[in-house]
């Protein structure tokens, strides 16, 4: 078994050898566990529930209750006993045939958030959107009814939903591409309304500054350490660093073979890295997202006391993030530096929020607006929001 975050489309064609390309990329596939799939997955199989104290935390209170976390991913099987008494709404916007591989990334994924029995934030509301993984044979039962020709919905349009619905995390350890117009407004989206996009860094122990949701500015890119603190070997880095946590090994349900199986990666730290928020979230309420992220960074534990591109602004410290009040810091998001990343600029979140984008380029932001003075979007039947032309505050500015 072996869990992969940097799977992309462009692997589609790859059939019978992605598994091989994707473990020849550096995915860390462990020996498979002599237990069957229905047995119970419990804490003490789980390094990171002792390595982060999290029996302490939930003695305290701090569970993510009250608070509501997107996870973009593969199917998640609810029946799974680790899941347990979680709180998950299924919000996939159309069906998904899921293949083995995705069913057991996806409950894994989801199982590192909100089990009862392990989860970081057992607590929260989870939110799931099933995506798919084309190189290990999902498909979706009938395209979705996709809006501007943005083709199956991947992270753009989900991420876009998951704003709509309420979340105010987004875990995705998965990636698509995610390079186009249609992500970056998104990603715009999400900062502008204080929404925290947490994506990993890959598995390909190389530079991905040029790939993945990690390059956009304002989300949180999550790099993968082990559990004696130094940065994994198989762990990505780039630009788009910002923080590390441990990216296991833990143990899932493998639904290829019907055994637990174990298994690393960055899409392990990624989860952890968005319940800590959670939890951040819980205990302080009032906190922006904002100020969450300045909480995270400012609190990581780095020994040379500056970013640095393997583990962003630290190793995250669950225990100073509970014990930081995060109002002392401003409502400014820390990810922001322009020269760091591709973008969204201050001034295009801004354009986004004034209406001032194409519709063309908006995946499923229902709330969208658009009140620039492009005519022409008038009659596209593939704009699909509100047309207000000429009605953008930028117009009235001084």
């Amino acid at each position: 078994m072996t869990t992969d975050p940097t799977r992309r489309r462009r692997l589609r064609l790859a059939g019978a050898c992605a598994m091989t390309l994707a473990l020849a990329a550096g995915a860390i596939a462990l020996p498979t566990a002599p237990a069957q799939a229905a047995d119970p997955i419990t804490a003490a199989e789980q390094p990171h529930f002792a390595y982060y104290h999290l029996d302490q935390a939930r003695a305290k209170g701090y569970t993510g209750k009250g608070v509501t976390i997107a996870l973009i991913d593969g199917k998640v099987d609810t029946t799974a006993p680790e899941l347990a008494g979680a709180t998950i709404v299924d919000k996939s916007p159309c069906t998904v045939h899921s293949s083995p591989y995705s069913q057991s990334h996806g409950t894994a994924m989801a199982s590192l958030l909100v089990s009862k029995e392990y989860g970081v934030a057992p607590d929260a509301t989870l939110l799931t959107y099933q995506t798919g993984f084309d190189d290990d044979g999902d498909d979706a039962v009938a395209e979705c009814a996709v809006r501007n020709g943005h083709g199956i919905e991947e992270n753009k349009s989900l991420i876009n939903r998951a704003i709509s619905d309420g979340a105010q995390i987004i875990s995705i350890s998965t990636s698509d591409e995610d390079l186009d117009e249609s992500t970056k407004w998104a990603i715009a989206r999400a900062d502008a309304l204080g929404v925290i996009v947490v994506p990993p860094m890959g598995n390909d122990a190389k530079d991905e500054t040029d790939a993945g949701l990690a390059k956009w500015s304002g989300v949180v890119g999550v790099g993968a350490i082990d559990t004696t603190g130094k940065v994994a070997p198989y762990s990505s880095w780039g630009q788009g660093t910002s923080i590390a946590a441990v990216g296991g090994p833990i143990v899932l349900r493998n639904y290829e073979t019907g055994n637990k199986a174990s298994t690393e990666g960055t899409s392990v730290s990624t989860p952890l890295i968005a319940g800590f928020l959670a939890l951040a979230k819980q205990k302080w309420p009032n906190a922006t997202g904002n100020q969450l992220l300045q909480l995270m960074t400012k609190t990581a534990l780095n020994n040379e006391g500056r970013w640095n591109k393997y583990t962003g602004y630290g190793v995250a410290d669950l225990g100073a993030m509970m014990n930081t009040d995060p109002s002392q810091y401003p409502d400014e998001n820390p990810l922001m530096d322009p020269t760091m990343h591709r973008g969204p600029t201050v001034d295009e979140i801004q354009q986004y929020m004034g209406g001032l984008v194409n519709p063309r380029n908006i995946a499923f932001d229902d709330s969208y607006t658009y009140r620039g003075t492009d005519e022409s979007v008038i009659n596209d039947p593939d704009a699909g929001v509100q047309i207000h032309l000429g009605t953008s505050p930028h117009y009235h500015a001084k």
